[in-house]
């Protein structure tokens, strides 16, 4: 699918920001005003990206971001927080050697996150784009849903799917809880992820608040999952989350652009 706005000028790309999420089989741009108002979005294959893809990223876009799937991560709350103990942080990840270490400050649950970042399959976009800023798709997520999760005063899952990639979060009487994510490989992984959370969250006690993201359809098995073990069930409003206004024609699909619009947010 593609949206381009009708006053999206192609000779103004300098002042606007391009997003970009990257997922294994799927990726997703954005480009967004000064404003913050949406001025084109769009989902591609990257095996075969067509001449419209090709000269959209030939624009010369001054700010540009990028979420990567997969990263491995760690948070620490922000007062605690030593630079000087980075090293010590890290073993508590798996490290392969390859991936590069971030430190990112995710502002409204006042903690660091530290995550590694393995760029396989945004190689192109690392050489287009000098400057580009590169972002864990879980920080996009948290920041863009970090503000209703400690509003709401409820229990609350988010749960964000893209391709293979699950990713979870909860909030629990105004506190950040819990994130992960989890590959999937077989059509039950879903369910026996979800259902491990929840019961690491409480077991049948549990019956949050659920918000749905990403490649969730109504009626789909995660949807089903969530009205059979939430108290109410809501797909994400992409737009207000990330602070962008959204046009009318994307509103029935903006909860699968989350993590892609969250990146506006993330410093």
């Amino acid at each position: 699918m593609i949206y381009t706005s009708t006053d999206f000028d192609r000779e103004q790309t300098a002042e606007y920001t391009l997003l970009v999420r990257i997922g294994s089989g799927e990726n997703a741009l954005a480009v967004v005003d000064g404003e913050k108002r949406l001025k084109l979005i769009t989902t591609y294959d990257p095996a075969a990206a067509g001449q419209e893809i090709t000269d959209l990223l030939d624009l010369n876009f001054t700010a540009v971001k990028l979420s990567l799937q997969g990263s491995r991560y760690t948070f620490i709350p922000q007062e605690v927080f030593d630079e000087a103990s980075t090293q010590l942080y890290l073993n508590h990840l798996p490290y392969d050697g390859l991936a590069e270490t971030v430190t990112a400050d995710i502002a409204p649950l006042s903690i660091k996150m530290l995550h590694q970042i393995d760029r396989l399959g945004a190689e192109s976009f690392l050489a287009r784009f000098p400057g580009i800023l590169t972002y864990s798709a879980m920080q996009a997520l948290l920041q863009s849903t970090a503000n209703y999760g400690l509003k709401t005063g409820d229990p609350l899952l988010i749960i964000d799917k893209q391709e293979s990639d699950l990713m979870v979060c909860f909030f629990d009487g105004n506190r950040f809880v819990y994130a992960n994510d989890f590959a999937i490989t077989g059509i039950d992984d879903n369910a026996y992820y979800l259902y491990a959370v929840l019961e690491h969250l409480g077991g049948g006690e549990c019956h949050p608040r659920v918000c749905l993201s990403g490649n969730i359809a109504e009626g789909d098995g995660i949807h089903q999952w969530a009205l059979m073990h939430g108290i109410d069930v809501v797909f994400a409003d992409s737009g207000a989350l990330a602070g962008i206004a959204i046009p009318t024609e994307i509103v029935p699909q903006q909860h699968r652009f989350l993590t892609l619009l969250g990146l506006h947010l993330c410093e």
